[in-house]
């Protein structure tokens, strides 16, 4: 539920207007303002009522400080008198509205609720141009085969609940996508999305950008910056790839957390935040915390509704429609003639492993759309080369050829290493998951079946 501030000296117009927005707001009183300010400063409202006349500290001269400190609220003026000065003062302040009592309920309704709109559309702009840009287009999301239908319903669940929500599942499967769809299932959905991308973001401003700063925080802070909370508000804050988030900012986070609230950088009053946590991670976080890279508790705060996102390979039944839905929106921005693609183009597609996932996908029809474009059908040997056989990541059967069992087992998990770590492009850590194992153990496997590192790339 929004929080709505109303400050007025007198009691009867207090409570009108608790009366008028009892039901849609939580409201929070208060009579001079002095009171207002400590309220402010302990609390995150999303809309203020300030009369103009009171007996301390006139609601203009209100309104210019909080203005500066508190730049994404919405601050409506009440005032018993119609004369024009105090309110051109207050629009040129930063008030978005003046009302004049005794309250006519319809107008003083309407004008609240296109503060309330028109603060969420800047918090939203305010949000995207924070963003990093985004991977995927946002028209929708693609799959129909079981393993992803499951994983779109738990998100159907999860986003009739408040509950924090963690996303588990490859590099390149959708996990954003897949935050994007909770929020836009939840009722937050008219606030903003605001993406974290953890591994783009360097230990050194980590904090600032999540939690904002005051000015003279540090060299350089010459003014009040908001964080990624503040730009969230009552929407979803979403953490890509938490496990990437260093240890200082994890115990920050898990406060956050357990008490929804923080302090900004060089700050020393507590904000409150009523975001949703959405966390998604591609590495297994069990492993992670066994390493002692990721804190325990925070993965207990994260993991209470979780989500699984397959990779590619585990739903092979919807890369038709993927890579259809991706020829058409190319095909969009790009003069091409290609309509469709050859039926066995599409087996060869369905047949490769895809450790790209749909990131991959997606690529690989962009590259054969600028490189084949002109063509109306995309045949197989449009394909690059590893993948126009079909069977670029298929391990070969074993012959046995007088081998002992062990021999032939052996040999056989030599492939699979081999073929993993080519899969991973020589990142060991990265075959390791694709393996579902941890880096140590393939380490081991390595160095028992003389797979060396200069070889890991063949």
């Amino acid at each position: 539920m929004k929080r709505l501030l109303i400050v007025d000296d007198e009691v009867g117009s207090r409570e009108s207007l608790k009366q008028i927005f009892g039901r849609d707001f939580q409201i929070t009183p208060a009579e001079n303002a002095g009171q207002a300010h400590k309220l402010l400063t302990q609390n995150r409202f999303d809309l203020v009522i300030l009369d103009v006349m009171m007996p301390d500290k006139d609601g203009v001269t209100l309104l210019k400080e909080a203005v500066e400190i508190y730049p994404d609220l919405a601050f409506i003026m009440v005032s018993a008198s119609s004369n024009v000065r105090p309110i051109v003062e207050s629009i040129k302040h930063g008030a978005v509205d003046f009302v004049t009592k005794p309250f006519d309920v319809a107008e003083i309704r309407r004008v609240v609720a296109r503060a309330l709109e028109n603060r969420s559309l800047r918090l939203q702009v305010q949000a995207l141009q924070s963003e990093v840009s985004l991977q995927f287009p946002v028209h929708g999301i693609i799959g129909a085969s079981p393993a992803f239908t499951q994983a779109l319903e738990d998100t159907r669940k999860a986003a009739e609940t408040e509950a924090t929500v963690l996303i588990c599942g490859e590099s390149g499967t959708g996990k954003e996508l897949i935050a994007r769809q909770l929020h836009a299932l939840s009722n937050r959905n008219a606030e903003p999305f605001v993406a974290v991308h953890c591994g783009a973001l360097p230990e050194t401003l980590m904090e600032s950008e999540l939690f904002g700063h005051e000015k003279g925080a540090f060299t350089g802070a010459d003014k009040r910056r908001l964080g990624r909370f503040d730009l969230a508000g009552s929407g979803s804050l979403f953490f890509d790839e938490v496990s990437e988030m260093p240890i200082s900012t994890q115990v920050k986070l898990l406060r956050v957390l357990q008490e929804r609230e923080f302090m900004r950088l060089g700050g020393s009053q507590i904000v409150r935040t009523n975001a949703r946590i959405i966390a998604a991670s591609n590495k297994d976080l069990q492993v992670e915390m066994e390493e002692k890279r990721f804190r325990e508790d925070l993965f207990y705060r994260l993991n209470v509704v979780p989500i699984v996102v397959p990779p590619l390979r585990e739903r092979r039944e919807d890369i038709p429609l993927l890579a259809e839905y991706f020829l058409q929106f190319f095909k969009q921005t790009m003069k091409v003639r290609v309509s469709e693609f050859a039926p066995e183009t599409i087996e060869r597609l369905q047949r490769y492993n895809w450790p790209g996932n749909v990131r991959e996908l997606r690529n690989l029809i962009e590259r054969m759309l600028v490189l084949h474009g002109q063509l109306s059908v995309l045949n197989p040997d449009n394909l690059p080369r590893e993948m126009q056989n079909g069977h670029a990541s298929a391990i070969p059967t074993p012959k046995l050829n007088g081998l002992s069992l062990d021999e032939l087992v052996g040999g056989y998990e030599r492939e699979i290493v081999r073929q993993a770590i080519r899969e991973a492009g020589g990142v060991q850590t990265r075959a390791a998951e694709l393996l579902g194992t941890t880096r140590r153990i393939l380490k081991y496997k390595m160095d028992k079946l003389n797979i060396i590192a200069p070889n890991v790339g063949e």
